[in-house]
């Protein structure tokens, strides 16, 4: 009882009743219930891990036939083999919208751009003597008050661009061509070339394969012929295997690929990567995975 007195005559009252108050709510809480803050009811779930949805270290794919005749419409040349690591991860949209942000950002660019007082040619004498004159005090006649001086905040020519670390940039990449796949959005060809950069040709091509023209990409492995035929047609654009990115792939529906890209994409991306040291998947799983890699 004398600890109790000594702090009665310490301690403001208005204190104590604050401290029992806050003892008789915080006995009444539920755990882990955050008070002036989202319910634990509003429950989000948890982003899927980046493995692959298989134990196989491999998925196949159809390859379609480039050289099919006129009479064969969408004719099938062969089983391709894909890496599960890269064709076979969940969808991850954090990773994708993180990418696009990216590139998008340095894409952004500010073409006009002002001159400062500092960058305005002449004005390096003092116009006037600082006494004597009856007038204001003028240090430089490019000035921003002084006409032909510069701009008090002009508008500066800047960089954009956004940093990521790129294990994110693969794992994007990663998400990106798995949704492909996982849509049908994928064709796989032997090879991708033209004997002459004919729009016709490759249009009649396209077509063979069962392609909508609008919003097409083509990648990796092909001739000069065949890119020079693609810059004519409206919503077909192709590059090279190791210029695929993010935001190609989400601004395009459908992406056709050869074999010889689908080599140098893999090996770009690098090596399979391990399971987490994590109870998913489950140990039996686990055991496959690494039994199999």
């Amino acid at each position: 009882m004398a600890y109790v007195r000594h702090v009665a005559q310490t301690c403001p009252r208005r204190l104590l009743r604050g401290l029992a108050s806050s003892a008789r709510s915080w006995a009444v809480r539920r755990p882990f219930q955050q008070r002036n803050a989202r319910r634990d009811d509003a429950f989000e779930p948890r982003l899927a891990p980046l493995v692959p949805s298989t134990a196989e270290p491999h998925v196949q794919a159809w390859v379609s036939d480039w050289e099919a005749a006129a009479g064969q419409a969408d004719a099938r040349a062969g089983i391709a083999l894909l890496r599960s690591d890269v064709w076979d991860l969940p969808l991850r949209p954090d990773l994708v919208h993180r990418c696009v942000v990216a590139q998008h950002a340095a894409l952004k660019q500010v073409h006009r751009a002002g001159k400062s007082r500092h960058e305005v040619r002449g004005g390096g004498r003092k116009p006037r003597p600082q006494k004597g004159t009856g007038k204001s005090r003028q240090g430089s006649i490019r000035a921003p008050q002084w006409r032909g001086g510069g701009v008090a905040f002009p508008r500066q020519r800047r960089d954009f661009a956004m940093s990521l670390p790129r294990r994110v940039v693969d794992a994007g990449t990663k998400v990106a061509l798995s949704d492909k796949l996982r849509r049908s959005a994928l064709l796989l060809v032997g090879r991708l070339a033209l004997d002459e950069p004919k729009t016709s040709a490759l249009l009649e091509r396209l077509q063979r394969l069962g392609l909508s023209l609008p919003h097409t990409r083509a990648g990796g492995g092909h001739k000069a012929a065949a890119r020079l035929a693609a810059q004519n047609i409206p919503g077909v654009s192709m590059c090279l295997a190791k210029d695929v990115s993010v935001l190609k792939l989400v601004s395009h529906s459908v992406l056709l690929l050869s074999l010889d890209g689908l080599r140098d994409l893999e090996s770009r991306l690098g090596g399979p990567a391990p399971f987490p040291r994590r109870t998913w998947p489950p140990s039996a799983v686990l055991r496959e995975w690494q039994a199999a890699n």
